[in-house]
């Protein structure tokens, strides 16, 4: 769904497996449903309130118990999209690789555009090499959010057979669509993508071009070199950095001048992005940069990349932590005259007689 020009993701959707696998992060795994709360979600997926039906995939999915994917399956079917969608997630939190097939049909044949996106995203939590073909179906899709969450599925796979579809994909007319496109090569990691990621450094959006260059970073291949460095001098702050950032990577210090300049940018991604550079290839000059950029930092985030890469860079450069030698040592002072003492007249004694005047 677009509004303004830019690409609306079904909120919904979207949350809630992240909330999940948060979720599935921190729950020990002794704190799985109890077999009556199991059975109670069982018998509420077939509830003809739609909403209890929908808490019970909720519930379902949550329990982590293989006995619950049977009735999340059964849910694919309902009646109301939020409840097959909520299905989806059930079976991507319980990483159910059996249900890849359903799922898939889901994803290529659901009328409703978010249960298809809840599909593509569970088959990011399964973690299922199968679920590729249809996922490369599914950037045809008619609905941009289903394309994009394919996308980045197929990056988060690492599904290396994607990758001349997801090369198309940079054709696009939507930027946002291809910008995704680079970020998932990137994931993805293979050499074949170069080429096409080069071709992108060239792009007619910053954002596409920006996410080309982090994407070739990523790869690393000596190839992309050239259009790397030729990205050095792209009219926009952020390409310049990234394609720095790029060529750090491979050990290439020729984009040092453009990453110190970009510590001064007036973005403070470009500044955070920067500061990692220096820290990656920067030099003596390098420190004395993000020492300085670090005095006049505001942003938090920025601030914390450049204490670390400040911490990087000096370890790499043989320098201690606290360092004496970058500590200005304390001025001297100027050593304080002592005035020499007048002598005093001796005190006379007691009782001592006393003289006469002569006149």
């Amino acid at each position: 769904m677009k509004e303004g020009g830019a690409t609306r993701y079904y909120p919904i959707v979207i949350l809630r497996p992240l909330l999940a696998a948060a979720f599935l992060l921190v729950a020990p795994v002794c704190h799985a449903q109890a077999p009556d709360a199991l059975k109670a979600a069982i018998a509420a997926a077939k509830s003809s309130e739609p909403m209890a039906r929908r808490q019970a995939a909720e519930d379902l999915g949550q329990s982590r118990n293989p006995a619950a994917v049977p009735a999340l399956e059964a849910l694919l079917a309902d009646a109301h999209p939020f409840v097959r969608a909520a299905a989806c997630e059930g079976l991507g939190i319980q990483r159910s690789r059996a249900s890849v097939p359903k799922l898939s049909t889901v994803l290529t044949g659901d009328a409703d555009p978010r249960v298809r996106q809840a599909a593509a995203i569970a088959f990011v939590y399964i973690g299922d090499a199968a679920a590729t073909g249809p996922l490369i179906g599914a950037l045809k899709d008619g609905a941009a959010p289903v394309r994009h969450a394919a996308m980045r599925a197929l990056g988060k796979l690492r599904a290396a057979g994607a990758v001349g579809a997801l090369a198309a994909v940079l054709s696009d007319p939507d930027a946002s669509a291809r910008k995704v496109a680079a970020s998932a090569l990137g994931e993805i990691g293979a050499k074949e993508a170069v080429p096409a990621l080069s071709s992108a450094l060239s792009d007619a959006d910053a954002g596409v071009r920006a996410e080309a260059a982090k994407s070739l970073g990523l790869i690393s291949e000596p190839s992309a070199g050239p259009a790397l460095t030729s990205a050095l001098k792209d009219a926009d702050a952020g390409v310049r950095v990234q394609a720095a950032a790029a060529l750090a990577k491979s050990g290439d210090r020729s984009g040092l001048a453009a990453a110190y300049a970009a510590l001064k940018s007036p973005d403070a991604a470009t500044r955070q992005q920067a500061a990692a550079t220096v820290g990656l290839v920067g030099d003596a000059k390098g420190l004395a940069a993000l020492e300085a950029a670090r005095l006049a930092e505001k942003d938090a985030n920025a601030r914390g990349m450049m204490d670390f890469a400040r911490g990087q860079l000096r370890a790499r450069l043989g320098l201690p932590e606290n360092d004496p030698a970058a500590v200005p040592a304390p001025a001297k002072k100027s050593p304080v005259k002592i005035p020499a003492k007048v002598p005093s007249k001796p005190a006379k004694p007691k009782n001592a007689p006393a003289t006469k005047e002569t006149h």
